[in-house]
């Protein structure tokens, strides 16, 4: 069996900033991210869809005018039935979608990359 030292190990790695795709996937996220309007600053009020065994909570905008508050919390509670609240809400859910997984290669070994 063969060693490798760590300058051997370091001299395989290419920067990040090196790799032509990487530098435009940068590009590109700096771009998406200057192009975006920052959040509202606006306040929001909580509204309770469901009992006090089962609180349903939805943030609604206190800006909104009186009669689209009223309009907005009667729709909200005529289809509260409409939302997922827990996973159980959602039956025939394949699992394996709602499971986070990194692609990596088991047999792998790991490398401590520079900062």
């Amino acid at each position: 069996m063969t060693s490798i030292n760590q300058t051997e190990q370091d001299e395989d790695i290419e920067p990040l900033d090196a790799d032509p795709w990487a530098q435009q996937l940068d590009l590109q996220w700096e771009k998406h991210f200057e192009q975006r309007e920052p959040p509202t600053g606006d306040t929001v009020i909580h509204v309770d869809g469901g009992d006090q065994a089962h609180p349903k909570l939805i943030f609604i905008s206190e800006s909104l005018s009186p009669i689209e508050k009223q309009n907005l919390i009667s729709l909200i509670r005529e289809c509260i039935d409409v939302f997922a609240w827990s996973y159980e809400d959602m039956p025939g859910l394949n699992p394996q979608v709602t499971i986070h997984r990194l692609n990596i290669k088991m047999d792998a070994k790991p490398v401590k990359q520079q900062q």
